[in-house]
Parts: structure tokens; C-alpha cells; sequence
């Protein structure tokens, strides 16, 4: 499934049109790149947790020319389903 896919799909079940649904879509991707940066969780009810993880600075090295490099730290989110939203993936 693709992001349009999944606009059609929100937009169908919603009864919203499906610029009104991107643009929420838009909106919780916004809240959640603003929360992962300071490393704040974000607590969706009844659909899951997205929690950042920092991934600190390393130097690797770089295999087609042996030159060691550093990679700057990053900032991963995994993502914890609530429980809700297990049952009833379970049950579709």
C-alpha cells in the first residue's frame, strides 16, 4: 500500500475528501518529526506509541576505499500498536 492508497482508503471510511485527509495526515507527521526531535514520545490513543530512539555518532569505515568516516547521530522511531488497534487487525 502506498501513501495514496492510504489517503483513498482514510478518505473512504472518514467520509472526508481526500484533501481534507492529507492534510490531517500532513498535520500528525508534522507533530510527530517536531516530538521524535526532542526525543519525545507521541501517544496516539487505541492506535499506538511512537517513540524516538538516538543513535549516537560513529566512524565507520568505508569499504571501497578504506578511509574511515564519521556518521553523523541520528534519530530512528519505532512504533508500539496499542492494543485496540491489534484486535482489530486481528479480526479483518
Amino acid at each position: 500500500m502506498d501513501n495514496k492508497q492510504l489517503l483513498n482508503i482514510l478518505s473512504q471510511r472518514t467520509g472526508r475528501p481526500v484533501d481534507e485527509v492529507k492534510s490531517l495526515v500532513d498535520a500528525l507527521a508534522g507533530i510527530v518529526r517536531r516530538a521524535a526531535a526532542d526525543l519525545d514520545a507521541v501517544a496516539v490513543p487505541t492506535f499506538g506509541t511512537f517513540t524516538p530512539v538516538k543513535h549516537p555518532e560513529e566512524v565507520r569505515r568505508d569499504l571501497s576505499t578504506g578511509k574511515n568516516i564519521l556518521l553523523p547521530p541520528e534519530i530512528t522511531l519505532t512504533f508500539k500498536p496499542g492494543s485496540l488497534l491489534l484486535k482489530r487487525l486481528r479480526h479483518e
